[in-house]
């Protein structure tokens, strides 16, 4: 994972304000590039915090319908310097509705097949390789959601917290918590990983 980088992002913010505001006044075009903006930022996200094979297409469902209670809810945004957790708040419970349906939905055919089906065997070998993309949708979805919005879109600790609904001590430990599990994954998956290689991938 690639370190977080210290980018001053004041000019994107300044216009995702002006592109709010805008909105709120009744710009069509003003969302529009609110759209262009955001619509990739979010599918990535999505995908990250959903993981899986299918992942892209669900991901694609989320964006749409977090743009749905977007365009409803923007008017009420009284400040729109915190339209980037306010949106990834959004997107957030879309991802946590799917979650919580395709477990329920898993759960149901499990027990519909219970007993009819042996259970399936798994093979892994510490040879097999791993890369980090792959460790990380091995975490659990709060912990997918935490390290995406702190590296990848380096969102602040606080504005974490608040597209999550926890406190900022919350968020970090979820952070601690999936550098360390990050770093299990990849010791496991290549016994010679050592921490300097650990430093270099920016999770030790």
């Amino acid at each position: 994972m690639r370190a977080r980088l210290d980018v001053d992002d004041t000019p994107g913010r300044a216009l995702d304000e002006y592109l709010v505001s805008l909105s709120q006044a009744g710009s069509r075009e003003a969302l529009d590039g609110l759209a262009r903006r955001w619509t990739p930022r979010l599918l990535r996200y999505a995908a990250r915090v959903l993981g899986g094979s299918d992942s892209a297409e669900a991901a694609r469902d989320v964006v749409q319908e977090t743009w749905i209670g977007a365009i409803r809810g923007l008017r009420g945004l009284r400040d729109p310097a915190q339209f980037r957790a306010w949106i990834y708040g959004i997107a957030t419970r879309k991802c946590a509705d799917v979650i919580r349906a395709t477990t329920r939905r898993r759960r149901l055919d499990a027990e519909a097949v219970a007993g009819e089906l042996p259970a399936p065997v798994e093979y892994s070998t510490a040879e097999q390789q791993i890369d980090l993309a792959t460790a990380i949708r091995g975490l659990p979805p709060i912990h997918r959601a935490a390290v995406h919005l702190f590296y990848l879109e380096e969102l602040s600790v606080e504005e974490i917290a608040s597209v999550l609904g926890v406190p900022a001590g919350t968020v970090k430990s979820r952070l601690h918590h999936a550098r360390d599990a990050l770093k299990r994954q990849l010791t496991a998956a290549a016994p010679g990983l050592n921490e300097t290689e650990s430093r270099r991938r920016g999770i030790s």
